[in-house]
């Protein structure tokens, strides 16, 4: 899939020790595209089995519980109804035992039987190809996983002690959490950690990159552990790709994960997930430990700080973090945190289950199955299929503008982005205020997206008072 053309790799600095290779750099999608998606992220295991969807959740969250290849395809107008274009797949290598999320891998050449064949995953990525959505793959280039028995036999191809660091207790976090030396070379969780300093692993998953993109057609990829790797292969793994990638680099709250430190990172790949914004949302939405003071600061900084904020993943939930509503159980409060996330300068992203009101805590219990939960009247799916049809709608001007602040206080906020106004609170009651400086002029009427019968108007002085019903967000546009 994709055309290919062969272009000589140079020399991969000291870190490689000198390797020189070649690669085909396919014609994978850039940076520029990709900032005009919305991406569905799941779990191939959690998503849905090849045949009838079972008539109840999965009970053993910590091993395999039926989704397939398969299912996903079969059920794709669930995800293009829900508005976006784009999926975010699990790791698709075989794993070692009980790797049902994709992390763990045994052989990174073949697929993981659980979730089907090559045939059956070329067929989903047609399949999304032919339905305008394009397929993201999450990998892992950092470690293998578990040893099956003693010793590194049964881990392909890296089965010597050697394409390894030695064996250390990963970092103590936060108190190591500024020595990247450690992070880059101490194993996580326990996990064999792959030394790209190695000739043969460097090669090898250059080439295992390239074939990805040359036998399956993928638009880009989620670098999984971003921050173990060092950068400058980062940097030659983004080139072998030949498409879009994404990095996980996540160092936790700030000061460890700091804007700084993740943005360095977009110096070497296209983007990074926005781990610093989502821990600011969190404290404000579901922690309530901070304010909007908070947002408005961080959101100034990512404008100065990153090379490009436009081009970054901004996400409310993930499968490695405690879901929204289980930490803030209101769903006015979601809804307030998708109007930013949907409306924002960014690539938002959803993670499964969070449309229908899945509320899991710590990993495993956020990797729920979505059988038979596959719903779209449930109202969160129909709020999230409002917001992303109508981001959608407004084009690729829209998507290149800035988001300008418009009111900040403690309990609310509001942003424009293009003629777009966007107004939301962290209270579950009614709040009114007046927003002074809008993108509009005196007199202008204005409609609610997610109202189709609330108008407003603009006073003669250019402000625009507001009433947050209960709590609901706005998104105005003129009329």
């Amino acid at each position: 899939m994709g055309s290919c053309k062969r272009l000589p790799l140079g020399t991969i600095a000291t870190l490689l020790l000198f390797i020189q290779i070649s690669f085909y750099q396919c014609d994978g999608k850039t940076a520029e595209e990709w900032k005009g998606r919305i991406i569905y992220q799941l779990l191939t295991d959690r998503f849905a089995p090849s045949g009838d969807l079972p008539s109840r959740k999965c009970d053993d969250l910590k091993n395999y519980c039926g989704g397939t290849f398969k299912g996903i395809e079969k059920h794709l107008d669930y995800i293009t109804g829900l508005g976006v274009d784009a999926i975010w797949i699990s790791p698709i290598v075989q794993n070692t035992d009980r790797g049902y999320h994709g992390y763990w891998a045994q052989n990174i050449f073949e697929i993981n039987p659980h979730f089907g064949s090559r045939d059956d995953l070329k067929s989903l990525v047609a399949a999304c190809h032919e339905r305008g959505v394009w397929v993201m793959l999450d990998l892992v280039a950092n470690h293998m996983g578990y040893p099956p028995g003693t010793g590194f036999n049964n881990l392909i191809p890296f089965n010597e002690s050697r394409h390894y660091h030695p064996q250390h207790s990963y970092i103590k976090w936060p108190q190591e959490c500024k020595d990247q030396w450690k992070i880059e070379n101490y194993w996580l969780a326990g996990l064999p950690d792959l030394d790209q300093s190695n000739q043969f692993v460097a090669t090898t998953l250059l080439k295992w990159i390239q074939g990805l993109t040359d036998e399956f057609g993928f638009d880009g990829y989620r670098l999984d552990t971003t921050i173990q790797v060092p950068k400058t292969f980062w940097a030659e793994f983004r080139k072998a790709g030949g498409a879009f990638m994404i990095g996980e680099a996540n160092n936790g709250p700030p000061p460890c994960g700091s804007m700084e430190y993740v943005a360095e990172y977009q110096g070497y790949i296209d983007s990074v997930l926005a781990y610093p914004m989502y821990w600011t949302l969190r404290k404000i939405f579901q922690e309530k430990s901070k304010d909007f003071t908070a947002l408005s600061a961080a959101v100034k900084s990512s404008y100065t700080i990153y090379k490009d904020r436009s081009v970054f993943g901004g996400f409310l939930d993930n499968h490695d973090n405690q879901r929204f509503l289980n930490l803030n159980p209101s769903h006015t409060s979601l809804k307030n945190a998708l109007a930013f996330l949907m409306m924002g300068d960014w690539i938002p992203i959803l993670y499964y289950g969070t449309e229908q009101g899945f509320n899991g805590g710590s990993d495993p219990n956020n990797r729920e199955s979505l059988w038979p939960s596959l719903s779209t009247a449930n109202p969160l799916y129909k709020f999230i299929q409002t917001l992303a049809k109508f981001r959608r709608s407004l084009g690729n001007e829209w998507i290149q503008d800035k988001q300008v602040e418009r009111h900040v206080q403690a309990d609310a906020y509001a942003f424009s982005k293009g003629g777009i106004l966007v107004v939301i609170t962290n209270l579950d009651t009614s709040i009114n205020i007046s927003v002074r400086d809008t993108p509009y002029q005196p007199g202008n009427t204005l409609g609610n997206v997610l109202n189709s019968s609330e108008t407003l108007t603009v006073s003669s002085d250019g402000s625009l008072p507001v009433t947050l019903n209960s709590g609901q967000p706005l998104v105005l546009f003129k009329k």
